[in-house]
């Protein structure tokens, strides 16, 4: 973010969950009740509430229908998915690393369902991505769910282990998935998982470091 030329201020204990968990479990009461203390805890100015977890990002976005108030929905207005946002800046964040080589990886981007289906902002990832590493694979299952599903995986584990097989046929070094519960389900199986902005980094800081 500061390499885009942007100041960052972490939320820390204004907004310590978004409360998806709770609205996955049908606990909607809690999640409304999280939903309040977030809006009241980021709602000191206008600034965007930018979020690197899809399911968080998704649950966020839709305060406004969870609440039902203006109020909730002009603090919806505000969130944005971290690439969603960094991906209509990406001049500004090549320029300020010119000379960054991109990183000898393949690297295979798994969509969240929260970011493709729910947010449907899962395009900004390789945009993002793409220019700081060796190659891109693109899975060909159409945004299949990676089997975590929420809680699924721990309700269902042996469809949901059924349903990770399938994704793990890219032949990438590395997966890439900005979403916890994803990331989680999929590294249970072996896999080299990474959030998008940790390659973005990593590509970054290798330069940096390289620098006179």
């Amino acid at each position: 973010m500061e390499a885009a030329g942007v100041g960052v201020t972490p939320t820390a204990g204004a907004a310590p969950c978004c409360g998806a968990l709770h609205t996955h479990a049908g606990l909607e009461a809690d999640a409304a009740a999280i939903a309040r203390q977030v809006i009241a805890g980021l709602s000191a100015d206008d600034r965007p509430v930018l979020v690197d977890s899809a399911g968080c990002g998704a649950a966020m976005k839709h305060y406004g229908r969870l609440l039902g108030t203006p109020e909730a929905q002009a603090f919806a207005e505000r969130v944005f998915d971290v690439h969603e946002w960094l991906a209509d800046r990406l001049d500004v964040l090549l320029d300020s690393r010119a000379d960054a080589e991109p990183l000898e990886l393949t690297v295979a981007v798994q969509d969240p369902c929260h970011l493709r289906h729910a947010q449907r902002s899962h395009e900004a990832v390789p945009v993002v991505l793409g220019p700081f590493v060796q190659e891109l694979v693109t899975l060909d299952d159409d945004g299949l769910c990676c089997g975590a599903g929420g809680a699924y995986s721990m309700l269902e584990p042996e469809l949901a282990t059924a349903i990770r097989a399938r994704k793990k046929r890219s032949g990438a070094s590395v997966v890439a998935s900005a979403n916890p519960g994803c990331s989680l389900h999929l590294a249970a199986a072996g896999l080299d998982v990474r959030h998008p902005l940790e390659l973005v980094a990593q590509a970054l800081d290798a330069r940096q470091s390289t620098s006179p």
